[in-house]
């Protein structure tokens, strides 16, 4: 995650971002941080760790981390410092600089860092993500708004060998996949008036009755940017505040454990939600094989219950 105190809107890139007079929304510094930390606390409750990463005064939307890259080989079983973490080409210009720092911090932090070809524009785990079934994965790609259309063929015969269901999205509301789509484990909630009519298609039968549609109402409340994540046997599912309580009841009969979190100060005015505020590294340690000392360093170092013991509860 990355700490808010420079969450501000600069470029109004999405509509959630804007008043009814196309001005920029205001952020208020007080309530997102505080916000933020309660998110952090709630995660830190669940058994995740949260490790964090600053922002400068001009990087500010890089409070949505989601947005950093991708992970490949994030779920297989080898040491992180085998993994690949591949920093996204942003498309709008205020948020460029943030590929330089996310890809320090995956240096700093142990993984191989690697690149995808110049030419394209990309954002990462926002667009490109596997929804699971037990051990198989069925791959999305998403374009439209912030990545390229090409980046789905390259993902598919250049980096994973694997086929990749390609969407098309059509709402600028919802401008990245993870916006509209989420992963539950062995469902994937779906709001489909996001895509276009031969997307919508290519989903359902590429989920088949695994696909759980999202409604309206819910998906106004940004239900398809819920985080999703397992801890031991938990299967838990960060919603925003909004999400209607029936429909969360119903995820619950799904056998997921829903936790309702307030981030409408990043929502409302930032245009991202529980899923757009984490970068999910996988299982990781400080301690795990193939670290340097210095890495394993770092990684005690920007660990949220360091940064605490050293700044207080971060201001």
């Amino acid at each position: 995650m990355a700490h808010p105190r420079h969450f501000a809107i600069k470029g109004g890139a999405n509509p959630h971002t804007r008043n009814k007079d196309k001005s920029l929304k205001e952020v208020d510094p007080t309530l997102a941080l505080e916000q933020w930390n309660t998110y952090v606390d709630q995660l830190l409750e669940c058994g995740l760790d949260v490790y964090v990463i600053d922002a400068t005064p001009e990087l500010t939307g890089m409070v949505f981390t989601a947005n950093a890259g991708f992970i490949y080989g994030l779920r297989d079983t080898k040491p992180s410092p085998q993994k690949t973490f591949f920093p996204s080409h942003f498309m709008v210009e205020h948020r460029m600089g943030e590929t330089e720092r996310f890809a320090d911090f995956f240096t700093n932090f142990g993984l191989q860092v690697s690149d995808i070809p110049e030419q394209w524009r990309w954002e990462g785990e926002a667009d490109a993500f596997p929804v699971l079934k037990g051990d198989e994965q069925t791959w999305i790609f998403t374009h439209g708004f912030r990545s390229d259309s090409e980046v789905g063929d390259w993902l598919e015969s250049g980096l994973l060998n694997e086929d990749v269901v390609s969407l098309t999205l059509s709402d600028e509301r919802y401008y990245h996949g993870d916006t509209a789509i989420c992963d539950l484990g062995d469902h994937v909630l779906v709001y489909l008036d996001a895509l276009e009519p031969v997307s919508r298609e290519r989903i359902k039968e590429a989920l088949g009755d695994r696909l759980v549609e999202i409604e309206e109402k819910d998906a106004k409340a940004f239900l398809g940017n819920s985080f999703y994540v397992e801890v031991e046997d938990r299967r838990l599912l960060f919603v925003p505040a909004g999400v209607r309580k029936k429909t969360q009841k119903a995820i619950e009969k799904l056998g997921v454990e829903v936790i309702e979190i307030d981030v409408s100060e990043f929502f409302g005015k930032g245009g991202g939600g529980p899923k757009c505020m984490v970068f999910n590294l996988g299982v990781c340690d400080p301690a795990e094989a193939g670290l340097t000392e210095e890495q394993s360093a770092f990684r005690h170092a920007r660990h949220i219950n360091s940064l605490r013991r050293r700044r207080g509860r971060i201001r």
